[in-house]
């Protein structure tokens, strides 16, 4: 039916915008050492970018969010060379609203927002779908949502109780309309800091696409 994963992943968006009525998709998102073939959701909360590396996103859920206040001159030995970026984005944090810097205390006074509510997360295979299930389970780290696309032919060949059991679930991919045969019950993902990082490239790599 397809003669690549190529192919099947250009039907697979067609179809997912069809679906979903969005145009909130990105292809092959890099999370780490993992890319993920298709990444989506059909809402964005946000659309600046306030993560651009993870280093703040590390340092802002792991010291600001989950402290509330924090001493600046404490941080010091912990972003060493990276004091003078990270001091930056605090400035950025408090004109966005999110902290409130007073001498050397930081205070949060709301969460940033994250761009999105849900992300689903995709992994494109003709007929593999071990290895499929493999990689999309990496992709739990930051995806609420996680899926793995087969070409609809090699269905049968699927043991679906492995996808249940990992809550991951299956599109087949055809001609014609897109098939869900599992559908992955969504989660909450437990390392924020990944999450939101991921979130910011998405949203950038998204609108460099619209951009272009």
């Amino acid at each position: 039916m397809f003669l690549n994963e190529k192919q099947l992943v250009e039907k697979l968006v067609q179809d997912l915008q069809e679906r979903y009525n969005t145009q909130y998709i990105v292809r092959e998102l890099r999370g780490g050492n993992n890319i993920a073939d298709i990444v989506y959701t059909t809402d964005i909360k946000r659309e600046n970018i306030v993560f651009d590396e993870y280093f703040n996103a590390y340092y802002y859920f792991n010291t600001i969010y989950n402290k509330k206040k924090i001493r600046i001159d404490e941080t010091d030995n912990i972003i060493s060379s990276n004091a003078k970026k990270f001091y930056r984005f605090l400035r950025e944090l408090e004109e966005l609203g999110y902290v409130k810097i007073d001498g050397n205390y930081v205070t949060s006074v709301k969460k940033v927002d994250a761009v999105a509510k849900n992300f689903i997360a995709v992994e494109a295979k003709i007929s593999d779908w071990r290895a499929g299930l493999e990689q999309a389970y990496r992709y739990k780290q930051y995806a609420n949502e996680v899926y793995v696309a087969i070409s609809a032919e090699y269905y049968d060949n699927v043991d679906k109780e492995e996808f249940k059991k990992m809550n991951i679930g299956l599109m087949c991919v055809s001609d014609g309309k897109l098939r869900i045969p599992i559908k992955a019950k969504k989660e909450k993902v437990k390392k924020l800091d990944i999450q939101y990082y991921i979130g910011d490239r998405f949203l950038r790599q998204l609108q460099s696409a619209t951009n272009s």
